[in-house]
């Protein structure tokens, strides 16, 4: 299997996460379940177990970043914010990004 279709294979969920978002955005605990469910289970399909520690620390990283956007600097702003004016499936996606971008920053690397 190429490179390409390996990162493409590791986009994939990503892809998926931009859709479900289109389709649930106005039910921000539904959207939330969703992502934290589909996370776990592609954190445990892989069977890395230092993934679970990026994926905790990219939620507190990526939901510093959103807050400090959203309530000290003000550069943005949701419609339909949760708490600390971010919806509260954020920074979940963020958490899988940074298992998303190890990951293919592995098989780049490789």
């Amino acid at each position: 299997m190429t490179k390409t279709l390996k990162v493409f294979i590791e986009t994939l969920p990503i892809l998926f996460g931009i859709l479900l978002s289109y389709l649930f955005w106005q039910n921000s605990f539904i959207l939330f379940i969703i992502y934290i469910a589909l996370s776990v289970v592609l954190i445990l399909r892989h069977r890395d177990n230092s993934e679970f520690a990026i994926f905790i620390y990219g939620i507190i990283i990526g939901g510093l970043v959103e807050v400090i956007g959203t309530q000290v600097s003000g550069y943005q702003s949701f419609a339909e914010p949760d708490f600390l004016g971010i919806p509260m499936w954020l920074p979940v996606v963020w958490g899988y990004g940074f298992v998303a971008m190890k990951r293919i920053g592995i098989i780049l690397k490789s």
